[in-house]
């Protein structure tokens, strides 16, 4: 392959990328402004959010990447299930889902003790809130994270082009819903 192959392949892939995520960070942005009236109803929702919209992809993210590293070392194969790709996908899921559930709870306390100290506002359901929307959001991009990952390799693509764009754009639409989702079950 030359060089201009190559560059053409890779800028087309990142191109692409880049405008689906473009396009994620509007219906984000549609997304919690129709939402915002329910969001901000909890006193220090406002110091929590960045944190938790930017929490998604720094999660996902590294999943894909390391995800997409085993594919090309062939570490892990893209067509067959076999013993160590389970054990491999099995303990970078867990890891995964250990970081959100460490990430959330730190954000979730942050988020109390600030607000309780500088607004003088006890609420401990902010814990809580982040905790369950964390949980909620990684029930759906870790799978989205497995399938599109294995997906794009299966078809000649580099995953480590699209991956991640494409989850900080699903990472903020889910954390989103899913903030919304676990104010409805608080």
């Amino acid at each position: 392959m030359q060089f201009k192959e190559i560059f053409d392949r890779d800028f087309e892939e990142i191109l692409g990328s880049q405008i689906v995520s473009v396009i994620g960070g509007l219906i984000a942005g549609t997304l919690l402004g129709i939402y915002t009236h329910n969001i901000l109803l909890i006193p220090g929702m406002l110091l929590l959010l960045p944190g938790f919209l930017e929490m998604r992809a720094n999660i996902s993210a590294p999943l894909a990447s390391r995800l997409s590293s085993g594919l090309f070392l062939g570490v892990i194969t893209a067509k067959k299930k076999t013993k160590s790709n389970g054990k491999i996908i099995k303990g970078n899921v867990l890891a995964s889902i250990v970081l959100t559930i460490l990430s959330c709870l730190f954000l979730g306390l942050i988020a109390f003790f600030a607000n309780y100290y500088i607004f003088h506002v006890y609420t401990p359901k902010l814990i809580f809130l982040v905790l369950i929307a964390g949980l909620i959001a990684n029930a759906i991009e870790i799978p989205v994270t497995l399938l599109a990952t294995f997906y794009l390799f299966r078809k000649g693509h580099d995953p480590n082009n699209i991956m991640g764009p494409f989850l900080t754009s699903l990472g903020d639409i889910t954390s989103i819903i899913a903030l919304v989702i676990a104010l409805v079950i608080l």
